[in-house]
């Protein structure tokens, strides 16, 4: 991006205005968050799925060892999973990275309350699925 093209082009624009408005936006700070690397890892992309006796999630973890994954069941709604990304090639090597790499703690709510003892966890090809039987209880009705 060429900032001078920028600035020519809104002190062009600001003889056909009646306001200083671009003026003005040139000459505040630009928001650090534009120029500044940053990565969303609060929670990977994920899926959840459900038929009428199980609910599945899966978890986007590409380039994660299985034997580096930890789980913990927090409350009977809300699961935690913690793990290191490790680059496949050393970082000095790297011209740009949009990839996270190093530790990595998140949180998932689950859709309805289970167990910890009936949690199944598999991990395939960077996806981890996470399983569960759904406890849903027939109300008879007697009318």
């Amino acid at each position: 991006m060429d900032i001078e093209k920028i600035r020519k082009w809104m002190e062009i624009t600001n003889e056909y205005q009646q306001s200083d408005f671009w003026s003005n936006v040139l000459n505040q700070q630009p928001p650090k968050e534009f120029f500044t690397k940053s990565f969303d890892v609060d929670v990977p992309k994920h899926d959840t799925y459900q038929n009428d006796t199980t609910i599945c999630i899966l978890v986007e973890l590409p380039g994660i060892q299985v034997n580096d994954l930890l789980f913990n069941l927090i409350s009977k709604s809300r699961i935690s999973i913690k793990t290191t990304v490790v680059p496949p090639i050393s970082n000095e090597l790297a011209i740009k990275q949009e990839r996270y790499y190093g530790d990595m703690s998140f949180e998932i709510d689950l859709p309805e309350p289970t167990e910890a003892h009936l949690l199944t966890v598999q991990y395939q090809d960077g996806l981890l699925y996470i399983s569960y039987p759904r406890q849903i209880e027939k109300i008879n009705v007697n009318i």
